[in-house]
């Protein structure tokens, strides 16, 4: 029962998140529906191994943990990339957060 309440919390934060960047001016519905897609992408790398191979056979923890290396390769070339994103007035992500926390 505890995954409904974090479920919850989880679309409450997500929510606040998508709120805050509108009222910024920083916020892509593509860029966060190819995020949504990165992270399913991420979830077949990580449960391809758990559903195709059986866990007590002789390849199932290498070809594991090349899943997991794999996956985490491909999430910091993720970050690499959505730092490099622009938003519609041709700043990028990384200049519009200065912008809005400089003092």
């Amino acid at each position: 029962m505890g995954w409904v309440l974090f479920l919850v919390l989880q679309i409450a934060i997500i929510g606040a998140g998508i709120r805050q960047d509108r009222r910024a001016g920083v916020w892509s519905g593509s860029k966060f529906l190819f995020a949504l897609g990165f992270a399913a992408l991420e979830a077949v790398i990580l449960c391809g191994p758990i559903l195709y191979f059986d866990m007590k056979g002789p390849y199932f923890w290498p070809v594991f943990v090349a899943a997991g290396v794999v996956s985490a390769l491909n999430f910091v070339w993720m970050i690499v990339v959505a730092r490099r994103w622009r938003l519609p007035d041709g700043r990028t992500s990384i200049e519009a957060y200065r912008d809005d926390h400089r003092k």
